[in-house]
């Protein structure tokens, strides 16, 4: 994204940014699922976007970086 822009951000690519970065964050060990996901949820609540959208990009994001899926990743 241009930083110059007078576009406004799309929503939902900063709701998988976010979702990425919570997800590296709990791999790491410096956020509980919980604590990840419910912070999530509220932002999602306040963007306005729908509830099975949100879930499925929260999915996609943590399945990238869990260990116990053998590579299997949510599309």
């Amino acid at each position: 994204m241009n930083v110059d822009s007078c576009d406004p951000p799309d929503n939902l690519k900063v709701f998988v940014a976010r979702c990425e970065a919570r997800a590296a964050l709990w791999q790491l060990g410096e956020l509980s699922l919980h604590d990840a996901v419910d912070v999530l949820e509220a932002f999602r609540k306040q963007l306005g976007l729908d509830a099975d959208t949100a879930q499925l990009e929260m999915a996609r994001a943590f399945s990238r970086v869990r260990d116990d899926l053998n590579g299997w990743v949510v599309q």
